[in-house]
């Protein structure tokens, strides 16, 4: 299991299965689910906790950060710095841990309250994610963005451009959208984007090196 709950622990690292691009900059305490793809320009930024990613979510050139209790103001200090710095990889195939250390910010900090994703999420182009409770088969549409108080269930959709920054939840199927954050609730989950996973992971390891499935697939 990536995630141990009697324990309190979250296992850190790559399911088998999953497509990570080497580009990616994957910082702390972070472990992607099996059939995940993350492309080239994805920022997962586990400064106040570990971050959990389940299984079949694609990532497209989004950010997903764990601020934990740092200040707007560092946050925008903290991807700034580290955009202007990235993550050197050693070889072909580098395994995360081996990028952990070549961060200015500690990333990781164990104790610290988990960020967690679960399966068949889509975060679209430009996408800016703080929530630390998502649940399956949601939509994150080009450049919304999404607070650390807000909670995201299941099969919802946050429109193009839409921010909500306040605490709040949104109950399963949510649909929101327009620049007034308009709600409605649909009758059905949004569609799985199984093709397009399956269609990149064929493609995406022809153009880009891969990190390294660091955690096997259990029997």
């Amino acid at each position: 299991a990536v995630v141990s709950t009697q324990s309190g622990h979250y296992g850190r690292g790559i399911a088998e299965g999953a497509v990570v691009c080497a580009e990616a900059d994957v910082r702390g305490h972070v472990t992607i689910g099996k059939k995940a793809v993350i492309h080239p320009k994805v920022r997962v930024l586990a400064f106040g906790g570990p971050i959990v990613i389940g299984e079949g979510c694609l990532e497209e050139q989004s950010i997903i950060i764990n601020r934990g209790d740092l200040s707007d103001e560092d946050v925008l200090k903290f991807l700034k710095e580290t955009e202007t710095k990235p993550v050197q990889h050693r070889s072909r195939n580098a395994p995360l841990r081996s990028l952990q250390a070549q961060s200015n910010y500690v990333c990781g900090k164990l104790n610290g309250p988990p960020l967690q994703i679960g399966s068949f999420n889509v975060f679209e182009v430009g996408t800016y994610v703080e929530s630390m409770s998502i649940g399956n088969n949601n939509v994150f549409e080009s450049k919304c963005k999404i607070g650390q108080d807000v909670i995201v269930n299941s099969g919802c959709v946050i429109s193009a451009f839409c921010v909500l920054d306040k605490p709040d939840e949104l109950p399963d199927r949510t649909v929101v959208y327009g620049t007034n954050n308009i709600r409605r609730i649909q009758q059905d989950n949004p569609p799985t984007q199984t093709p397009q996973l399956e269609f990149l992971a064929k493609v995406l390891p022809n153009f880009h090196n891969l990190k390294k499935s660091t955690i096997p697939t259990s029997s």
